[in-house]
């Protein structure tokens, strides 16, 4: 496999975990798993939960500073409680 298609092939990846965002199907183990892929656990938090639009970025930039993260959080950066309280945020 030639380089270009490796990176054509990731950013499919990333775009297609972004646009799968549903607050309604959300779960630990969807961002879990992410924060433990190579090629997603670097995408910011702040991005994951707004890039359909169906979460309000202020807001949620607001959450995050509530539980000690900022909008330049990555999801490899997450712990468990963390997870927690942004599953508890996505389903209100």
């Amino acid at each position: 496999m030639n380089l270009y298609k490796e990176i054509q092939d990731i950013k499919l990846k990333r775009d297609h975990f972004l646009k799968s965002f549903s607050a309604d199907k959300i779960s630990t183990n969807d961002i879990v798993s992410a924060s433990k892929d190579i090629y997603l656990q670097s995408i910011r938090v702040h991005k994951f939960l707004t890039s359909t639009g169906e979460m309000g970025k202020v807001a949620t930039a607001k959450f995050l500073d509530s539980i000690d993260l900022t909008e330049n959080t990555k999801l490899i950066e997450l712990n468990n409680k963390q997870i927690g309280a942004i599953i508890e945020y996505v389903k209100r």
